[in-house]
This record gives C-alpha cells, structure tokens and sequence, in this order.
C-alpha cells in the first residue's frame, strides 16, 4: 500500500525515473526546486519553483497519494489551499473543481518511480529487525553515511544543548552549578544517574568548594547529603565521616536523601554509588578548577591530567562504606574518563559555546570526541557493517542518536541512508 508519506518524500528528494514530467492535461514540467517540507498545517511543500509553458511559477505544492485526497482532507474548505501551483499526485483518479478553478496542473507520478524504489521501500517498511535496513545497509556508500552520520552527530548535541539550556535556567542562570550537577549525574552513570542528578540539585556547588582543601570533609558532605551516612557503623573511618556530616549538617542545615534512592543491584562493584561520590570528591579536592571552568579544558592531555587523581587511602580497598575488598580500588578507569569526556565535557562545551557566542568551542567539542575511542555497545552494533567509516566517538555518538530519533522510531523516510537507498535512480 503506497502511503502519503512515501510520496513527499519522492517529491522532496527527485526519486524519479529519468524521463520527461508530464502532467495529466499534457504539459511538460520543469522541477526547478521541490519546496520546503512542511511539517505544520497547511500545503506540503512550501516556496517551491516550477517552470510551465517557459513562465517560472513559484509557491506551494500538496501532495496525496489519489486525487480525490483532496476532498477527503476537506482543502476545498481551507483558503490556504487556494494559491498552490501543482497538484502531485500517486494516482490521478478525480478531476477537481478546485484544481480547474485556479488553473492548477495536477502531475501524476505512478509511471515515474521505479519497481526498485518501491521493492526497497517494501523492504524497509516490512522489516521486524531493529535494523530495518540492516540488509541494505552495505548499499549505501560509504561516503553518504559519514554525511548522515555527521549530521545526525550536531542533532545529539543539540538536543543536549537543550536539555543543558532547562536545567541552567532551572538553576538560576548559574554555569558551574549547571555543569557540577551535569557532571555529578553522569559519575552516576546508568543506573545513579537520576539520584546523583538530585543530589546534584540538593547540594550548592559553592559550599563544596568553601571544603574543597579538605578531602575528608568534601566525603563527608557528598556521602552524607546522599543519605549514606544514615546507617550504624563500627567501622572506624565511617564514624569519622558521620561525624564531619553531623557538624557541616547542622550548620549549613542540609537535608539528606533517601538513602534508598541509590541503587547497588546488578552491577559492578565498581559502579557503587560510595565509590563515584568517593571519586568525585577526590575529584573536586585535587582539581576544582576542572569543574569551575571546565571551558578551559580544551585539550586531551588537560583533560586526562584532570581525571587523574588518587582517591582516599579507605577507598583504595573499599567499594562501599564498612565493606573493605582485598581488591585494588580508587582511580577511575580510562574507559569511565572517557564516557565523562562525552557525556558530559563536550556537550557542555556545546552549550556553552552557543550561550556566549563562542564557536570555536563547538570546533573544540568535535576535536575532543574525535579524540575518543568509537564505543561499543548494543545500539554501536547494529551499524557494524559500515566499520569503515566508525573510526572515533564522532561516530559512536551519531550511531546512538540515529538509532534513538530515526531507527527505532521506524522513520526511515526521514533518514539520509535510508533516503541514499532509495534513490536508485533520480529526476533528471
């Protein structure tokens, strides 16, 4: 069944035979541009450019899969309808008033796409792999995906552009308290993320830092506004913690957390909420300049010398508070500094650079993931067919973000390498 949606999409990108256009009352068409897509109320296409009998006619164009759509939509009602210079149409089945009215050509387009378009539109359409075009996939060039890939690249960051811009102006304009809560949620990673964001929002920035000389006490308020200090402990640095909380909490009158809000189940012992807040106390102690100007850390070799630290001689055998491990613990491992790089450094760069119209940090921002190793993982891949071109986190990132906003979401209609698919042959 051929949709509306296929249609536009045939118009917008010329996937048509190479033959002459010919509309229905016998006059040849030039497409001298196919129009805007509009995704609102109203025709289309919007500011496209035809010529008809050598005069240049420019405006609107609708689009239907059968004449009789137009009816059906009721734009025989709707002025806006009024001024559209052609009519496209899947099939002509109807000969409208409306179109003979304003002089309206009507451009049938069932002869002028290939059997192969539709074939490979079937094939996408049908598909039940998370992948739908997992099977074509080779079929697109190499050059073409690193185009998507890159487009689809700027999409991610500006959507975390976004996400960054609400909570900025949810923390009242404020651009370290915006990037230490940003950061902080991300040294929860996956399954913290959520609670660390709130312990973020719950702890002012500042005060940390008025403690930043003292790694104890820098534990304590991160630990103990996490609502980890709430327990019975007999073990001896524990106490000690508790104690530096009990005096930093009743004279700056915090509030603690649920300590349920942290989660331990199913997973690694080094992704205990203990140890990341452990971390990223040594973190603030050794480096706090890292998170009161991050837009200076421009460099791979700044950036890892910030993420290089030594953590509290208790944590370098202890995952978790009073539980001690004849295993080596502490510094972060080169994979977690590098998905803190991404996560959290980059976009704030991003950010950053759009807020104080300083676009050599968007540059940077690139430099810096392409400095990063491509990541695997489930959604990474499913694009392993194109290893060619997945050569650094640039990549990985736009992988994610395609897989997220375009494949599993089925909008293959409105991916490059799904429209590069398609286009077997085009208008001439």
């Amino acid at each position: 069944m051929i949709k509306e949606e296929l249609i536009q999409f045939i118009w917008q990108h010329k996937v048509l035979k190479p033959t002459p256009l010919i509309t229905v009352s016998g006059k040849e068409i030039k497409v001298l541009k196919p129009g805007e897509r509009n995704s609102n109320a109203g025709p289309d296409f919007f500011n496209a450019r035809i010529e008809l009998d050598n005069i240049i006619l420019a405006g609107n164009i609708e689009v239907h899969v059968n004449t009789s759509d137009w009816l059906k939509h009721k734009h025989q009602e709707d002025t806006d309808y009024d001024n559209i210079i052609l009519h496209v149409v899947y099939k002509h089945d109807i000969s409208l008033e409306q179109n003979n009215k304003f002089n309206v050509e009507v451009l049938e387009l069932k002869n002028l796409i290939s059997e192969d378009t539709l074939h490979r539109y079937k094939q996408l359409s049908s598909s039940k792999m998370e992948l739908a075009c997992a099977n074509q996939l080779q079929q697109c060039s190499d050059l073409h995906m690193s185009l998507w890939l890159d487009r689809v690249l700027v999409e991610r960051l500006e959507d975390k552009e976004e996400l960054l811009y609400a909570l900025y102006k949810s923390l009242g304009a404020n651009y370290t308290q915006t990037f230490f809560v940003f950061l902080l949620k991300a040294f929860g990673f996956k399954v913290n993320a959520a609670a660390f964001e709130l312990l973020g929002k719950q702890l002012p920035v500042q005060l940390l830092f008025r403690h930043a000389n003292d790694l104890k006490q820098c534990e304590a308020l991160l630990l103990g506004v996490a609502g980890l200090l709430e327990e019975q402990f007999t073990d001896k640095y524990a106490l000690e913690l508790q104690n530096e909380f009990e005096f930093l909490k009743q004279k700056y009158k915090l509030i603690p957390l649920d300590k349920k809000l942290m989660k331990y189940s199913r997973m690694r012992p080094s992704n205990f909420p203990d140890l990341r807040l452990a971390q990223f106390a040594a973190l603030l102690h050794h480096h706090p300049e890292f998170i009161l100007c991050p837009q200076d850390y421009k460099t791979r070799e700044k950036i890892n010398k910030a993420f290089t630290f030594e953590v509290s001689e208790y944590w370098q055998n202890h995952y978790r508070l009073g539980l001690e491990t004849q295993c080596k613990t502490g510094p972060l491992g080169q994979t977690s500094c590098e998905i803190l790089l991404i996560n959290t450094l980059v976009p704030f760069l991003f950010f950053y650079s759009k807020r104080q119209d300083k676009p050599e940090l968007k540059e940077q921002a690139i430099f810096l993931l392409e400095s990063c190793s491509f990541e695997v993982n489930h959604k990474t891949r499913l694009y392993s067919a194109k290893k060619a071109v997945l050569l650094s986190a640039v990549q990985s990132q736009a992988c994610i973000q395609l897989f997220d906003a375009y494949c599993s979401k089925k909008r293959c209609l409105n991916c490059g390498i799904a429209s590069s698919l398609l286009k077997t042959e085009r208008l001439a």
